[in-house]
């Protein structure tokens, strides 16, 4: 199984891919091309077609959540891919969500008037469903252990006015490789033990081998305190336990404090990823 980071916050150390804050994930899985998430804007289509990779043929699209840094490049991938079926939880019209990171109010929803204009290519997902063989989207989450602090910065905006986002419209993947699932997820904002969780419950063996995505534990700063280094060391040490061969494969929205913990306490299993990695399950 093949599986390429198109676009990330971490720049490729050659300098030859471009760099943003966004995430965009292809893979290869039973024959089928899929994406999950097309980063903040249309440069992980740049970086596709300097690694070979033609999003002119992927299958499916997966959308993780309807921020801005992961659905950005949207319509340019539609205009572009004329067959592929886009998957995502429901989403309320006009329902907008807010970050408030330093204090600053940014607006990082989703286009609404793009899935308007291509509305007949989506599938609003609202339970866990099979893709195809291997591949299964996770559509229900258990709310058992926290989410991450970094929450707290996050709202939606709706008819009842602007709320703490119960990221109600998160999903994730999980595909079964003959050594284990691999889970993808774009930010974990139901946080990394309950996305694991979900994921090796839905699963024959409950075997997880590799999460792939974002952690969204990020470095507290002057402004918001987030998770202590000893809450993530907590973290990593009940990940170990429950899933002790998983590789952690993280990038997007974890920050320098996770990464070391990872890197400390996991050690050959955790790696950092960044714009044109590319990675090869059996």
């Amino acid at each position: 199984m093949k599986v390429v980071v198109l676009i990330d916050n971490n720049p490729d150390p050659s300098g030859k891919f471009i760099t943003e804050h966004g995430v965009s994930i292809y893979f290869e899985a039973d024959g089928l091309k899929w994406l999950f998430d097309v980063g903040a804007s249309p440069a992980f289509a740049i970086n596709a077609r300097k690694m070979g990779i033609d999003i002119r043929k992927v299958d499916y699209l997966i959308l993780s959540h309807a921020h801005r840094d992961h659905t950005g490049g949207l319509e340019y991938f539609l205009r572009k891919n004329e067959k592929a079926r886009v998957l995502m939880a429901s989403l309320e019209s006009g329902e907008l969500f807010i970050s408030y990171r330093k204090q600053i109010h940014h607006n990082i929803t989703i286009d609404h008037s793009v899935i308007k204009d291509f509305i007949g290519r989506f599938c609003f997902v609202n339970r866990d469903l099979q893709l195809s063989a291997n591949v299964s989207l996770i559509r229900t989450i258990p709310v058992i252990d926290a989410f991450p602090k970094a929450n707290c910065l996050l709202f939606k905006s709706d008819e009842l006015g602007e709320h703490p986002d119960d990221f109600n419209h998160e999903v994730a993947l999980r595909i079964n490789t003959p050594n284990g699932a691999i889970v993808f997820s774009g930010c974990s904002h139901h946080g990394l033990l309950n996305i694991l969780r979900a994921a090796a419950q839905d699963s024959k063996d409950e075997k997880v081998v590799a999460l792939i995505g974002g952690t969204h534990l990020l470095d507290s700063d002057d402004f918001t305190q987030f998770e202590t280094a000893d809450e993530i060391f907590g973290i990593v040490d009940n990940i170990s336990l429950r899933y002790p061969d998983i590789q952690i494969i993280t990038g997007h929205c974890t920050g320098s404090t996770a990464q070391q913990i990872f890197k400390e306490s996991i050690n050959d299993r955790f790696q950092l990823f960044h714009s044109g990695s590319t990675y090869n399950f059996g």
